[in-house]
């Protein structure tokens, strides 16, 4: 072997098929010819970070899933009046939450709605929900399991719904 050999080059002939004679082209040539036809967008499409709606709306089932099971441990089973008004207008403020913070961006949207109201509706609602919080904690202060299964359920309502709209009615 001389000099000017790479030993560790590849060469057409070691890509032959036996079967039809066909050869692979070398490693260099295809990573040439690969990167001489890529775009901006197919690097956005390659990117493993972006994540399909079709993944973020099983992550929403997965999500309601789970919601449906806290909802059965931490309100139907612990019971008592204030269990069930907190924990059902909390997960009815959290949708809603969602639902006006993505509005604009729906398909599903009024033509009267601007995106400043929406928003200013969402922060309102969202204000709401703060102060529901807040009394929640104020009224099941020592039990803490209670109020644990009542905050994962208010945060696990408000993000499945915004997965699900995200996944199913957002706009292109």
């Amino acid at each position: 072997m001389s000099e000017d050999e790479n030993p560790f080059e590849n060469t057409p002939d070691e890509f032959a098929d036996a079967g039809t004679g066909a050869g692979a082209a070398p490693a260099t040539e295809r990573a040439e010819r690969t990167s001489a036809h890529m775009d901006f967008k197919d690097l956005a499409q390659l990117s493993p970070r972006v994540a399909s709606k079709g993944r973020l709306a099983m992550g929403a089932g997965a999500a309601f899933v789970l919601l449906v099971v806290l909802v059965y441990l931490g309100i139907v089973m612990q019971g008592g009046l204030y269990t069930y008004v907190f924990g059902i207008s909390g997960m009815v403020l959290s949708t809603l939450v969602a639902f006006f913070y993505m509005l604009d961006d729906l398909r599903i949207r009024p033509l009267r709605v601007t995106e400043r109201g929406t928003k200013f509706v969402a922060g309102i609602i969202w204000a709401l929900l703060l102060l529901l919080t807040f009394v929640m904690t104020s009224i099941f202060w020592p039990d803490y399991l209670r109020l644990i299964y009542l905050y994962a359920i208010f945060v696990l309502t408000n993000a499945s719904f915004a997965l699900f709209f995200y996944s199913m009615l957002w706009e292109e």
